[in-house]
């Protein structure tokens, strides 16, 4: 079997197990809310909520490393002002748009700390995060007391959309009880509707047609390539949705792109169809200084700057187009040469 078939033979085994292993009890499907219509409501609800809700916005932002415990967000209750040094959300949020399912819909950040390292994730790289999340009605359904990690890519459309506007940790102090310490992390919180949700499913303690809050600490990031290719996983999407890992498949093998070792099916993996140049140091602002000097051309991009054994790492990637027809090498079936 082809190291290509593998991989596809162990991608529809995982999905088949996930598949037996879902409980009816937990996770129950509904006829779904014509989307366009949801969205309005939703859309009225979570202004209702920022409207209504304020946090303790002096305090918060006075601190240097502010973490989900400091961030108290409070309803304000009929007949009460709102109190000195507290601020209503809808004042401090970000409001963005984004299209998902072929729907507009808005959702709202609130920025408590950017992050002071160097990275940001793309929405299908490797996070290690902190969170705390919540209903509308304040009802917490989840919630981490240590730092966990997810592949960002398998997280709900709204987190795509927000952790990436965050910078991870600047640095990082491993304690001696076994414990790390991370500073300088992005911190902020997200209000995301239905949509962006779990939408129609119902899930255990989220009620169909959610509204969710999410408190949220960034620690780290790194880049995913998930089948190794050397093409990060965020690069391969369809053109027309840039979230999309699922609906890019260059020779419609079955296999979309980013766990295709060979995107063409030309009998050349793409790993051997693109030029890679390394570059290495053992300071990151040495490493940054160097990729700082490179003039990129068109067809080139600079990978995410990985660290192993107290070296930084990032490539220099070519994507060649050896016949000039305007199709890289790796996404040409009628180019196969191997690069240098």
């Amino acid at each position: 079997m082809s190291h290509k078939y593998s991989i596809l033979f162990i991608f529809l085994l995982i999905l088949s197990v996930f598949s037996c292993e879902e409980d009816p009890e937990t996770i129950i499907s509904v006829p779904e809310n014509d989307r366009t219509e949801q969205q309005l409501t939703d859309k009225d609800s979570l202004i209702g909520y920022l409207s209504s809700h304020y946090y303790n916005s002096s305090e918060v932002n006075s601190l240097a490393n502010p973490t989900m415990q400091d961030l108290v967000i409070i309803e304000l209750l009929d007949g009460e002002e709102l109190p000195s040094d507290y601020s209503f959300l809808i004042d401090d949020v970000e409001t963005k748009m984004t299209t998902h399912m072929d729907i507009e819909y808005e959702y709202y950040i609130l920025r408590i700390k950017q992050g002071e390292g160097e990275l940001s994730p793309e929405f299908s790289d490797d996070i290690k995060i902190n969170y705390w999340g919540s209903l509308t009605d304040g009802s917490v359904f989840d919630q981490t007391t240590t730092p966990v990690v997810f592949d960002l890519s398998t997280l709900l459309p709204g987190w795509h959309r927000v952790i990436p506007e965050f910078n991870a940790s600047s640095s990082f102090v491993s304690n001696s009880d076994g414990s790390v310490s991370y500073n300088g992390f992005g911190m902020g919180a997200m209000f995301i509707p239905s949509g962006l949700a779990y939408y129609a499913v119902y899930q255990t303690g989220i009620p169909s047609y959610s509204n969710l809050v999410f408190k949220f600490e960034l620690m780290q990031t790194e880049s995913n390539d998930h089948d190794s290719d050397n093409i990060p996983s965020y690069m391969e999407v369809s053109d027309s949705n840039e979230y999309d890992l699922y609906g890019f498949d260059t020779d419609d093998d079955i296999a979309p792109n980013f766990l295709d070792i060979d995107d063409d099916a030309d009998g050349t993996i793409t790993s051997e169809e693109i030029q890679i140049e390394a570059y290495s140091d053992t300071t990151l602002s040495g490493l940054q200084t160097t990729l700082n000097t490179i003039d990129l051309l068109s067809n080139q991009f600079l990978s995410s700057i990985s660290s192993a054994n107290g070296t930084f790492n990032a490539n220099l990637i070519t994507l060649v187009d050896s016949n000039q027809n305007g199709i890289p090498n790796y996404l040409d079936a009628t180019e196969s040469d191997i690069i240098d």
